[in-house]
């Protein structure tokens, strides 16, 4: 005696409502990977369009480079004396500190024409 539930009769019924389900389940599982793609396509297309953006920024920017401001007269004594220093093949930490004692140690007449150099170039700048 067969009982009930277990006799052929149900699991055919069973068999067709688990073969449906799955159709949906997979049905879901192709929608989801869909969206993930173009979520994906999306996102590399707002990424190209900031980079041609910034590339575009950076070649505006390449020509207007300009300095805030006019180099200091320390800075035009240290460029001159740098190129000195270089040349006794000292290094760049030793340079620094060479120029800077170099200044602090300068009479004002010394420091003269660096500081009339100076004044020049922000002249030439305010015009």
């Amino acid at each position: 005696m067969p009982l009930s539930g277990l006799d052929g009769r149900w699991w055919p019924w069973r068999r067709k409502k688990k073969e449906a389900y799955q159709e949906v389940v997979k049905q879901e599982n192709r929608e989801k990977e869909a969206m993930k793609l173009l979520e994906k396509e999306q996102m590399q297309k707002t990424a190209m369009e900031l980079l041609e953006q910034y590339l575009q920024f950076q070649q505006e920017r390449e020509g207007c480079f300009e300095a805030k401001h006019p180099m200091s007269a320390f800075f035009l004594f240290s460029k001159e004396r740098r190129e000195a220093l270089l040349q006794e093949k000292e290094t760049i930490l030793e340079i620094s500190k060479i120029a800077g004692e170099e200044w602090k140690n300068m009479a004002e007449e010394q420091k003269a024409p660096y500081e009339e150099e100076q004044n020049g170039i922000f002249s030439l700048l305010r015009l």
